[in-house]
């Protein structure tokens, strides 16, 4: 195996260990990861890291180039997604101030969206291609 396939291998990991990770802090009800936020977006972002996952075994970067953009693009568009859904969370509340506190309450960790980031990057990364090919030595 080439370099290459171990870094896609090691940006599946990445994305799925960062969709276990807290992501979201809200008080009384505690840490919520991604499948929490949004089961059918994180089933998709787990899905494109096990295609992920496949394509850096099995030696295919276009696949793995594909599955990292796909999951970066979900993971995007969950980060805004919760962001409006957060700042629209307390609207029912009459009164501003006590809405904006509310608010400021829901805290983002930011270790789990990094993982996730960082995994899809590292699989975009992994899924190029290169100018110059590994080419095992072979010594006589």
């Amino acid at each position: 195996m080439r370099s290459t396939n171990y870094t896609g291998i090691i940006g599946a990991i990445l994305v799925i260990a960062g969709g276990f990770c807290p992501m979201l802090r809200l008080p009384i009800i505690g840490n919520w990861n991604y499948w929490d936020l949004e089961i059918v977006l994180a089933s998709i972002v787990y899905l494109f890291a096990a295609l992920g996952l496949f394509a850096s075994v099995s030696g295919k970067p276009g696949l793995l180039k594909f599955s990292g953009w796909a999951a970066l693009i979900v993971i995007v568009f969950t980060l805004v997604a919760v962001h409006f859904k957060v700042n629209d969370s307390f609207s029912f509340i009459p009164f501003k101030k006590l809405a904006a506190y509310a608010t400021r309450l829901v805290k983002y960790k930011w270790l789990g969206w990094s993982l996730l980031a960082l995994g899809a990057v590292l699989m975009i990364f992994a899924g190029r291609k290169t100018a110059v090919e590994d080419v095992p030595v072979v010594k006589n």
